[in-house]
């Protein structure tokens, strides 16, 4: 039976080395379709260079892609393995590109980091050092998420399209905060929650913290924690996560707990 829909948009953006992650991309939306489309009346499009844009001669390619299909999308999703891309004259990769304009037009942006081992015969060495540094610059922005395989990247990504699709349906502003910004609200949650029967604490390993737990009493909000993409760890009592889900994780805990 049909049903009117708003449609939104949604850029697959990635260099060259994550085919199968770019086909999982329409995979999960088709699936999101079919699970929200006619309740919530949205519709996702996934839109991509390859399917959305005609050759042109005379002008930057990057150029001639940012005006038939990059300037037209509400979403992005992006994802990285090894690979930064090549650069077009205005940004370090086209990717890049494509991620710094919905940045600064204030349109959602979810970036995925891929941790499956890599040969390391096929590895470019300065893409994968270019790449860690915009990874490393993203994180202090809180955009970012990491998977470790396809089921984890599909997982992961279902649960989290809700959350942007829930904004952009409400009309709701994504305002990308400084990194000092970023460090204060994320200090003024964790003290708000830490007297609370669910808490976080920093997971330091090999003399880093790059991830942190969410521990406690969390068997009602368990679903919610899954959602944003938490991992039980049996060993260590708790839900893990990047640091760069730091402010997201605390708001759910502040307001369901």
């Amino acid at each position: 039976m049909s049903f009117d829909a708003k449609v939104i948009k949604v850029l697959i953006a990635s260099p060259g080395d994550v085919a199968n992650e770019r086909e999982a991309i329409a995979e999960v939306i088709s699936r999101w379709n079919s699970m929200n489309s006619e309740t919530l009346q949205v519709v996702l499009l996934p839109v991509g260079w390859e399917t959305h844009s005609a050759p042109l001669l005379g002008g930057r390619a990057q150029g001639f892609i940012n005006e038939q299909v990059v300037n037209g999308c509400d979403m992005l999703v992006g994802v990285f393995w090894t690979r930064l891309g090549s650069p077009t004259g205005v940004s370090e990769s086209g990717t890049v590109e494509e991620i710094e304009h919905f940045i600064d037009n204030g349109k959602p942006v979810m970036l995925y980091f891929s941790s499956q081992q890599v040969d390391i015969n096929n590895l470019d060495l300065e893409q994968l050092q270019s790449l860690r540094a915009f990874q490393k610059k993203m994180q202090k922005i809180g955009l970012t998420g990491s998977y470790r395989n396809l089921p984890d990247f599909k997982e992961q990504l279902l649960g989290q399209l809700s959350i942007n699709i829930q904004r952009l349906n409400n009309g709701e502003p994504i305002n990308v905060p400084t990194e000092a910004e970023v460090k204060e609200k994320a200090k003024v949650l964790k003290k708000a929650i830490k007297e609370g029967r669910v808490y976080m604490e920093d997971y330091e390993k090999d003399g880093h913290v790059k991830s942190f737990l969410v521990k406690g009493d969390t068997k009602e909000i368990k679903d919610g924690i899954k959602n944003l993409g938490g991992k039980w760890n049996r060993a260590l009592q708790g839900w893990i996560f990047p640091k760069s889900m730091e402010i997201e994780v605390a708001d759910f805990i502040k307001n369901n707990t």
